[in-house]
């Protein structure tokens, strides 16, 4: 009852208190003619109070009887009182007030004419009244107090249309707010990475191209040119990370616990709604696009509990669990019972940022006086592995730098060390014990061949891949002889670079599909068995076979990226390489001599 009372506005406590004025003078009224009277006085006084009580608490759980109950049993009682004591024919004037201002919408259509003609035509008939008194005096004054009632009610629907507009205006400021910044955030992040993606990767690509060809030039007045393209290129570069830098928004780099504080307190301050906010588990690091998708579905939960559900009172949770990031959003606004929560614009965005990082919105309405939202966005399993530890090395330092900036974006790969030299790159593999060493090949004292057989003595787990900047068959040839688990040219494109270690690292060897094909001939020109790097007489991976198996069942090369969770283009490039492995020309042959040998099972 205690919960039910404290949300009254003034107006409730207003009829409440004209009803206890009518139960006080009848009391007064009894009292003073009790001796008049022949009940026992606990009927006389006890009545009273039954009449009072069982209306009110019909309000209270049963709203939608309140106005009937309270026209038969406090206009029966009337009646009664008017036929004992004919001084009350006034006693039921409160009453006619208070059902004037709870008939509310079409209610009025019945409850007007049991208030105004039916109540005082039979109090007039059993304290004899003429008609026309009973018209003149009873039902006149009668409809006097059901009117002033009704208009007084609204008074107060216009008075709270108005604080729920006003509240609607602060609640729609604060959204309109919050949307421009996070939605300014939003780009800055999506340009930022895009000129990182884009630009960076093209200008690292051109500077490592142009690096490599440099040494060979002759003409000196075409090597000025280089090294002026260069520079120009160097410079491009130290400028666009400059403006990555700035376009990246400095409020993300708070945690989400701090920004969605930052947010709630912000919403509490313009709405007058109290905001408790609760964590659960150790906050771990999250992208940025992830961290802005939890902020907009707190936003647009608390605003839409306030907006549609008038909510006093919200709770806000995350839990940061080991499989998901889960956001549970409670408030106790009203709700009409029976219908159907419909999700509108802002819930429809939630639920498309959710998928787009294979999350769920869901939204529970079991009791018309909570709703709870639900967002999950389950952890990157690939978020849940160790970084792959890598060790550059080459002897020109502006190629170690541009490998860093391509590389080290990528949360999946840690770069642990960088050397100049075979040497350092001994010392920095004992120190560091990475993953893989991607090695330049031609560097003075000790090339990275020979660099490749002392790791690979020490530790046979180290994958190491050689690269190049020339398409040279016999020194491929060589260094896959010798152990190197992939062997690349530095014209390869960062993004291709980051796929390959990821595959070298799960066991594979790739070699540049631009001189596969002619390293795979002079394997078999030298009768070189690369069965001790593969599994099978024709040096097939097992990516390769995986590949060939999905050809023979009919998939195209989309469906098998997808399903791969691959390029098309690294697709085509592993299919590429596989044909020239069976020495095929397309895949229908190759799906054929695979069956043949017993590659792929019918």
């Amino acid at each position: 009852m205690y919960d039910i009372i404290k949300k009254w506005y003034w107006y409730d406590w207003m009829v409440f208190a004209v009803r206890s004025i009518w139960l006080l003078s009848v009391l007064i009224g009894l009292w003073e003619f009790h001796d008049d009277l022949s009940f026992p006085l606990w009927i006389l006084f006890g009545l009273p109070f039954i009449v009072f009580s069982v209306p009110f608490l019909i309000q209270q759980f049963y709203r939608k009887y309140f106005i009937l109950t309270e026209i038969i049993i406090s206009g029966s009682y009337c009646i009664i009182l008017a036929f004992v004591l004919h001084d009350a024919l006034w006693q039921f004037i409160p009453i006619a007030f208070v059902i004037g201002f709870y008939s509310i919408q079409s209610v009025y259509i019945w409850s007007g004419p049991l208030t105004i003609v039916a109540i005082p035509f039979i109090i007039g008939m059993v304290t004899d009244q003429s008609l026309a008194d009973t018209v003149v005096r009873l039902m006149t004054n009668y409809g006097v107090a059901f009117g002033l009632g009704y208009a007084f009610q609204l008074l107060v629907t216009n008075h709270k249309q108005g604080l729920i507009i006003r509240e609607q205006n602060s609640v729609l400021e604060q959204y309109v707010h919050q949307v421009e910044q996070l939605t300014l955030l939003e780009e800055r992040n999506r340009l930022s990475r895009e000129l990182r993606d884009t630009v960076g990767h093209t200008f690292t690509t051109m500077i490592m191209g142009m690096e490599s060809i440099s040494s060979s030039l002759a003409d000196e007045k075409v090597e000025h040119k280089l090294n002026a393209l260069l520079d120009s290129a160097r410079d491009g570069l130290k400028d666009m990370r400059l403006l990555v830098n700035q376009l990246e928004p400095s409020t993300m780099d708070l945690s989400l616990i701090q920004y969605a504080k930052q947010l709630m307190n912000k919403f509490m301050e313009s709405t007058d709604t109290s905001v408790k906010f609760r964590c659960f588990g150790d906050e771990y690091s999250l992208p940025k696009a992830v961290k802005l998708t939890i902020i907009r579905c707190i936003q647009e939960a608390l605003t839409n509990a306030v907006r549609h559900g008038r909510a006093s009172e919200i709770k806000v949770s995350l839990y940061f669990d080991s499989l998901e990031l889960r956001l549970q959003v409670e408030d106790n606004g009203v709700k009409e019972r029976g219908k159907k929560m419909e999700l509108g614009f802002g819930l429809s965005a939630m639920k498309e940022r959710l998928q787009a990082l294979q999350g769920n919105l869901s939204i529970h309405t079991d009791n018309i006086e909570e709703t709870v939202v639900i967002c999950t966005i389950p952890r990157n399993s690939e978020d849940n592995t160790e970084a792959i530890k890598v060790v550059l090395v080459d002897d020109q330092r502006i190629i170690l730098d541009s490998l860093r900036t391509a590389l080290e974006i990528q949360s999946q790969l840690q770069i642990v060390g960088m050397a100049e030299s075979g040497e350092e790159a001994l010392t920095l593999c004992t120190q560091t014990q990475p993953d893989i060493v991607l090695m330049d090949v031609n560097m003075p004292n000790m090339n990275g061949i020979e660099a490749m057989e002392v790791i690979k003595e020490k530790n046979s787990m180290i994958k190491v891949v050689i690269l190049s900047s020339f398409e040279d068959v016999n020194q491929a040839v060589e260094a896959l002889q010798k152990g190197a688990n992939g062997y690349l040219l530095k014209s390869i494109q960062p993004k291709e670079l980051m796929e390959t270690l990821r595959f070298i690292h799960r066991g594979d060897t790739i070699i540049h599909h631009e001189i596969a094909n002619q390293v795979f001939e002079e394997l078999k020109d030298r009768n070189v068995s690369y069965e001790e790097y593969n599994k099978n007489d024709y040096g097939l991976t097992p990516r390769e076979l995986e590949i060939i198996n999905y050809l023979a069942k009919g998939l195209r090369y989309k469906a098998i990226a997808a399903r791969l969770y691959l390029s098309e283009g690294t697709v085509r490039n592993y299919a590429s390489d596989m044909y020239a492995k069976l020495n095929v020309s397309n895949r229908d042959q190759a799906i054929e001599k695979c069956l043949e040998e017993g590659l792929i099972a019918k």
